[in-house]
């Protein structure tokens, strides 16, 4: 959720079909828009919600039911470029059958209770040819079997088997769709020292290209498919079962950008090879907001709270451009001794950043927080973001600079302040806002920050479902929360809908 520089505020969510759970499924983003927001009350005022055209995977109708086959977006990010003047998300993109969970336990009200985990191979699905990075393509589609069905499981990561090429940032066709090109050698495997791709070279330009939402076209023709679950045709996309080219079969991030507030969207790039580590499995973007940096030697720097799986365990990390996402650069891992996921980061002093990470430790702290002062490459030690000691929450966190300054309580002074949205226990109940005023500190090493926490107030109550969030705040200084949360005890009911609620100033 974002509330741009003109008052219009900008929600978004996953758009499940039938279940609670993540990828594989048929998921796409959703997004709604109220311009003017300061005019309205919370519930005036908004648009129709519509999804975001150029994420919209139609290999699968929109029907009721669990499409473990389907393509997906899942987990976007969201900011607004004020260098640029636009919107920009960053987001999850899985080929059909891609997720963490190739099969989720899905129980007959939709409701999701783990699933069946994805051995994620290594490597970005991307080779370097002639000294650009390329998307590998292959015309097989290695399929496996399970759960009773045949060809139900994406199996195709064996770099071998890829023979085609997109040129996805070369000299475009006449027609100015993406090259592909024939591969001469055979794709070694991908390793954690990473790949020796010298053996491979360009052959010549396939009769294969695509367009900018990757759609697939033959000797200049459009491609379709039949799209499961209804009558019509739809655009072959590579990222389709039914495509005659497949995609390495692991998780891809892509960028959209808007220039009119959220009302149309243009695909960007497939990012993922400029930040991915050779030795990781996946690297997830965090959902909900990304931040721009305002102040000091970074100012200007866009960066993205994402987690990687690494063979030390799941790492957290950031990524961050500094031309408004036509190159990337991955930071340094904050440095833990525990799995850590998500994380919210804001700047809380002139080019100072905070995270607030999620973590499912059994102490150290609810949340934990640690500091950047070089634009989000490395980070402090993890501590205690509230002081104390207990188990992770282990869900999401949400955290937004607040425009207003408050009056510390032990000084008196009038300081910057910031709130951040988590549950309150591992159980993903009792939503609590906890605002904090941020103090300068006067020693010479170490953070340059200091929390003093002002107040603690209930969202929901403690026996409340709740779980993701997002937060903004309108031009007129209103503070919205945007969060997952259920009227019964059961998120099937609950992720019906999301829920938005004005915070108390």
């Amino acid at each position: 959720m974002v509330s741009t520089a003109n008052d219009t505020l900008v929600v978004g969510c996953d758009a499940n079909r039938a279940t609670t759970g993540d990828s594989a499924d048929n998921i796409d983003a959703l997004i709604r828009r109220k311009p003017n927001a300061s005019r309205y009350s919370i519930s005036d005022g908004w648009e129709a919600p519509s999804l975001i055209k150029p994420l919209e995977m139609r290999d699968y109708s929109n029907k009721y039911g669990y499409a473990p086959a389907s393509s997906s977006v899942i987990d976007g990010a969201i900011i607004e470029d004020s260098v640029r003047h636009r919107l920009m998300i960053v987001i999850d993109l899985w080929a059909w059958n891609g997720g963490v969970f190739e099969h989720l336990n899905v129980s007959p009200d939709g409701s999701v209770n783990g699933g069946r985990p994805r051995k994620f191979p290594l490597g970005d699905g991307f080779a370097t040819v002639a000294g650009r990075d390329m998307l590998l393509l292959s015309t097989h589609n290695v399929t496996g079997d399970a759960d009773g069905l045949r060809g139900n499981i994406n199996l195709n990561i064996d770099r071998s088997q890829f023979d085609l090429v997109a040129d996805l940032d070369g000299p475009r066709d006449k027609h100015g769709r993406i090259r592909i090109y024939e591969l001469i050698g055979i794709p070694r495997p991908y390793t954690t020292a990473g790949v020796d791709d010298s053996n491979l070279a360009l052959g010549r330009q396939s009769r294969y290209s695509l367009d900018d939402n990757f759609n697939l076209f033959e000797a200049g023709i459009p491609l379709y498919v039949f799209q499961h679950g209804s009558a019509r045709i739809t655009p072959m996309r590579v990222f389709y079962k039914d495509s005659i080219l497949q995609v390495f079969n692991t998780n891809h991030i892509v960028e959209i950008y808007s220039y009119d507030d959220g009302r149309t969207w243009n695909m960007g790039k497939l990012v993922t090879r400029q930040f991915r580590p050779v030795d990781s499995r996946y690297t997830l973007v965090a959902p909900g907001r990304s931040i721009q940096i305002r102040a000091g030697e970074h100012a200007g720097r866009i960066v993205v709270p994402t987690y990687m799986m690494l063979p030390a365990g799941v790492s957290c990390t950031t990524v961050y451009t500094d031309d408004g996402g036509k190159t990337w650069q991955r930071g340094i891992p904050m440095p833990a001794t525990i799995d850590l996921h998500e994380s919210a980061i804001i700047e809380v002093l002139p080019g100072v950043l905070r995270s607030f990470n999620r973590h499912s430790a059994s102490s150290g702290g609810k949340v934990l927080t640690a500091e950047s002062v070089d634009g989000g490459h490395s980070w402090s030690t993890l501590t205690s973001a509230f002081g104390d000691d207990d188990q992770g929450v282990a869900c999401q966190v949400s955290a937004l600079m607040l425009k207003q300054t408050i009056a510390s309580p032990t000084t008196g002074e009038q300081l910057p302040a910031l709130i951040v949205v988590s549950a309150d226990d591992r159980r993903r109940r009792h939503g609590i806002a906890h605002v904090a005023v941020i103090h300068r500190s006067s020693r010479t090493s170490g953070p340059r920050s200091k929390l003093e926490w002002v107040s603690h107030t209930d969202i929901t109550s403690p026996q409340t479902l709740f779980a993701y969030s997002s937060i903004a705040q309108l031009s007129d200084g209103r503070v919205l929360v945007l969060f997952e949360s259920s009227p019964t005890d059961s998120w099937a009911d609950g992720l019906q809908r999301m829920y938005l609620q004005e915070l108390a100033s």
